[in-house]
C-alpha cells in the first residue's frame, strides 16, 4: 500500500530548500517536514516544493483548521496531524481537510490550485498518546482518513515506558500498525532510532530519521 516509490523518509527539521537541492535523496521515497517541533515554518514550503523531486508531507503544527488549510494550499502531498486522541478528533481533521461535499475545507487561488496540487491529500493522524493508542480503532477506521502514523517517542511518554526499544512500546507500535491494516489504511512510523528499526513492523511509511541526524552522521564520517 505504499503510496510512494519507497516507504522510506527523511524527515525534515532544519534544511531549506538550497540545502535539500544539494542532498543526494536516492532512496528517499518521500519527505516529512516538522512544523511542530522544527524551525520551518509554512512559508518554507512552496520553496522545499519547487526543489524536492519526492512527494512532501508536512506534519502539522497543530489541530487548527485554519492552519491545516494555509499548510494544505502550498500543494503538499498531505499533512500528518500530531496528538489525535479520538474518532472525534480524527472526524473533525476530515471536515478541516476534505473539500466539500466531504469535508468544510475552502478552496481559492492557492499555490496548490495553481500548480496541480493533489485534490484529495493524504491524512494521516498521529496516534502519539495513551488516549490516542486507546482509541486507535475509531481513529483509523474514521470515514476520509489514510491512515495512522505513530510517534513512538511522545508515545513512551504517555505510556510511562522508559524508551522506544521498550517491549510494551514496540507492541503498542505494532497494534496500531495491525488495526490500521485491518481498516484497509496505511500505518507509519517516525524511527529515528536504529535499535528501533529492526523491531518495527513493515510499514507503508517510515521516517528513517531527521536532516539534523544526516548532518551529524556526515560530518562525523567525514573526520572521523
Amino acid at each position: 500500500m505504499t503510496p510512494f516509490s519507497s516507504p522510506r523518509g527523511l524527515w525534515l527539521t532544519v534544511l531549506g530548500p538550497d540545502a535539500l537541492e544539494a542532498l543526494p535523496l536516492t532512496g528517499v521515497g518521500w519527505l516529512g517536514v516538522d512544523l511542530q517541533h522544527g524551525v520551518l515554518e509554512v512559508r518554507d514550503l512552496p520553496g522545499l516544493l519547487r526543489v524536492s523531486p519526492v512527494p512532501v508531507l508536512a506534519r502539522a503544527g497543530s489541530q487548527d483548521p485554519a492552519h491545516l488549510g494555509r499548510v494544505l494550499d502550498t500543494g503538499v502531498a498531505g499533512v500528518i496531524v500530531p496528538g489525535v486522541g479520538s474518532g472525534e478528533e480524527a472526524a473533525a481533521l476530515v471536515s478541516a481537510v476534505r473539500l466539500p461535499p466531504e469535508g468544510r475545507r475552502s478552496t481559492g487561488l492557492t499555490r496548490g490550485v495553481m500548480v496541480g496540487g493533489p485534490q484529495r491529500p493524504l491524512l494521516l493522524p498521529m496516534v502519539e498518546t495513551a488516549e490516542g493508542l486507546a482509541a486507535v480503532r475509531d481513529i483509523a477506521g474514521c470515514a476520509g482518513v489514510d491512515g495512522v502514523f505513530v510517534g513512538p517517542y511522545d508515545l513512551s511518554l504517555s505510556l510511562g515506558r522508559p524508551s522506544v526499544v521498550d517491549d510494551e512500546l514496540v507492541a503498542a507500535v505494532h497494534r496500531v500498525v495491525s488495526t490500521a491494516r485491518e481498516a484497509g489504511v496505511l500505518g507509519g512510523a517516525f524511527s529515528g532510532n536504529r535499535d528501533l528499526d529492526g523491531l518495527l513492523p513493515d510499514l507503508d511509511l517510515v521516517a528513517l530519521d531527521t536532516d539534523v541526524t544526516a548532518l551529524r552522521r556526515g560530518v562525523a564520517d567525514l573526520f572521523g
